[in-house]
């Protein structure tokens, strides 16, 4: 009987990232990856939420001769989703403490602290505030392992030379 797979290096690091907010922001707001339906989603907490997603990842060149060992720019998006505009419950100073939180940290399998790289106002849509914060981190994508020959037969036996 096998196990789930185990989890990636993004999934990992969404999974690090929502723990960290929530260990900070949890008894304020609701904090979860972004939703599978957006059009669906409801804001069921009374005063925001951020939602996590994966935006993308630029990679540099390979820094082996004989591997392919890169450098991954990953940036997460933060959707926050506010009932009030400003005061101490609006979205305005939940950016400014969200990215205090986040700027410095580092994430798991990440050689680089993570930062802020841009922030924009979304929408109002139905009485909700929506903005946008993008962080970066830098991981390092390395090739698997290849074996260099054939597979060996299992039941292979070796002798020593008489």
């Amino acid at each position: 009987m096998s196990g789930a797979p185990p989890k990636t290096q993004t999934e990992q690091l969404l999974d690090a990232m929502r723990t960290r907010l929530q260990d900070q922001f949890g008894k304020e707001l609701m904090v979860e990856l972004f939703p599978e339906n957006p059009a669906g989603y409801r804001l069921n907490h009374p005063r925001g939420a951020i939602l996590l997603a994966y935006g993308k990842s630029t990679f540099g060149g390979s820094e082996a001769g004989d591997a392919m060992f890169q450098a991954r720019n990953i940036v997460i998006r933060l959707t926050l989703v506010f009932r009030q505009l400003n005061g101490k419950d609006g979205v305005i100073s939940y950016l400014d403490q969200i990215r205090t939180c986040l700027t410095g940290w580092f994430a798991p399998h990440c050689d680089q602290a993570c930062r802020p790289i841009a922030e924009q106002f979304i929408g109002q849509m139905s009485g909700l505030w929506q903005y946008g914060q993008d962080f970066s981190v830098r991981a390092t994508q390395v090739q698997p392992p290849y074996p260099t020959g054939p597979a060996l037969p299992p039941n292979l036996q070796f002798e020593e030379p008489l």
